[in-house]
């Protein structure tokens, strides 16, 4: 099956998670991907506890379909190597502290020189320039930082990480994003460049209107949990047996919702005859919905409301997440075999191709799985220098 990326190598200089996800969209797309590890040691990520049979699984979530090789970019014979590899690439990526790259002669400076067609993006907490460039950054820091943080989390309570990391993971995306455009810019000039994708950049670009909404409006939005502002009801409401999220985003979805509800009367109730009355009085419709979905269980709340076309769906955790036949149909969990850890599943491919849709051909690697065959196939390396860059912990 043809691969939209087929035919690019990238090399990945990263570690931990944006970096190793924004290789891992590019591989999954049919791109060559050879992911660096520090020799002896291996990507931080592999030691981050959930463990797996001695594999962390946050490696084995975000680093399928690469190749692994062991390098050791702060030695100048390591670097001779990563240069070596750069000349035969297309795409370099990595996620070190802005400098670092520099120091060790590998910067973009000097990549361009000997490959003038590289693209080299570079993942960060804050970005290569500003004058926080040089400040180390984590996800939790973009989230704080990037104004995410100020906006989730009950109204009462503290500012709150989103459950996952995503800082981290739009980093990646947007790291992605600036390096496929400038692979097709180069498609039509033969020209490389250095794409700079930062975590706080890419938290602040998706805000949505909380930036217009202050700057013109004055209106610094504040946490409101799961509701939003000039929507009513939109909320988790809790059933017998769990959570159902509800958003009725129109007055002729409020008429489908109330007539549901058994209670048709409330259509034409004063208080609730448009969005910003039903907003104004969010305490009662939350409480009227509530009062509801109490009686009910999860399944027969998600059913009465999709009969009518009434926006819903229940708050899954991952067992049930795993059974729901919408990801069974769309195969966004996938069971992969990982010489170590097992069977396992894993994420399924988002977006979906029609003409060259990614696939899920190989396991996590193991740390060096890959190294005799890119130091000796594709860079023709002697068994003598291999043994050499061995014994002086090169790799």
């Amino acid at each position: 099956m043809p691969k939209a990326l087929s035919g690019i190598r990238v090399l990945g200089a990263t570690r931990m998670l944006a970096g190793p996800y924004a290789e891992m969209l590019l591989a999954d797309m049919g791109a060559e991907v050879i992911h660096i590890e520090l020799p002896r040691v291996g990507d931080d990520s592999r030691h981050f506890a959930p463990i797996i049979n001695g594999e962390g699984s946050c490696f084995l979530a975000s680093n399928r379909n690469k190749k692994s090789i062991t390098l050791d970019l702060r030695k100048p014979e390591g670097q001779e190597v990563f240069r070596d590899i750069m000349k035969i690439s297309d795409i370099v990526i990595e996620n070190n502290r802005p400098g670092t790259m520099d120091k060790w002669n590998i910067g973009y400076s000097q990549l361009k020189e000997i490959n003038p067609g590289i693209i080299m993006t570079s993942v960060s907490g804050f970005g290569q320039t500003g004058p926080y460039a040089h400040r180390p950054g984590l996800d939790i820091i973009a989230q704080a930082m990037g104004g995410l943080m100020s906006l989730t989390g009950e109204q009462e309570g503290p500012p709150m990480r989103t459950g996952n990391a995503l800082g981290d993971f739009l980093g990646g995306l947007f790291a992605v994003y600036g390096t496929l455009t400038a692979l097709y810019y180069r498609e039509k000039t033969g020209l490389g460049q250095h794409v700079d994708a930062a975590l706080f950049d890419s938290v602040i670009a998706v805000l949505e209107n909380i930036i217009p909404n202050y700057t013109a409006l004055g209106k610094i939005t504040t946490r409101m949990g799961s509701r939003i502002p000039g929507i009513a009801p939109y909320n988790s409401y809790m059933a017998k047996d769990g959570y159902v999220v509800i958003g009725v985003s129109s007055n002729a979805l409020w008429e489908r919702f109330v007539t549901v509800l058994g209670r048709p009367e409330l259509y034409n109730d004063p208080r609730f005859a448009s969005a910003p009355l039903r907003v104004a009085n969010v305490e009662e419709v939350d409480a009227i919905t509530q009062a509801w979905v109490a009686e009910k269980t999860v399944a027969e709340v998600v059913h009465d409301l999709n009969e009518v076309g009434v926006i819903c769906g229940p708050v899954n955790s991952v067992d049930k997440l795993l059974e729901d036949p919408q990801v069974i149909a769309r195969e966004m969990a996938v069971e992969i075999e990982h010489p170590i850890a097992g069977r396992f599943k894993v994420s399924g491919i988002a977006p979906k191709l029609s003409l060259t849709p990614g696939t899920i051909e190989t396991p996590p690697p193991t740390l060096g799985q890959h190294n005799r065959e890119v130091y000796q196939g594709l860079l023709q390396y002697s068994d003598e220098k291999l043994r050499t860059l061995t014994e002086r912990g090169v790799i």
